[in-house]
């Protein structure tokens, strides 16, 4: 059976939207450098039109790409992905995942 490839995409809502930048640059990067991470990338809401189905309110979403649904899971333990959350958990109100298979 060939291996499942996944994205993983984490929307964070901070309590402070003015810690945005200094979220993105300090924090979320670490996620990146995890051991399983393949492709990582950062972003903020874009200047799209508001519509009904368009979610503008998170302030940073990453999205990372896994080989496997293994490596997605071994990433959850990654002593890195543990700091990040041990030391910025206190930055966000909520996170939503969304998890895609390719």
């Amino acid at each position: 059976m060939a291996k499942q490839k996944m994205i993983h995409q984490v929307y964070f809502y901070l309590h402070d939207a003015a810690n945005t930048e200094e979220f993105m640059k300090d924090a979320v990067p670490m996620l990146g450098r995890c051991k399983n991470v393949g492709k990582f990338i950062i972003g903020t809401p874009a200047p799209t039109a508001e519509r009904d189905v368009v979610d503008h309110s998170f302030h940073v979403c990453c999205t990372a790409f896994f080989d496997s649904l293994e490596d997605q899971a071994a990433y959850q333990v990654d002593p890195l992905h543990l700091e990040f959350i041990d030391k910025y958990s206190h930055m966000w109100k909520s996170v939503k995942v969304y998890d895609i298979s390719i």
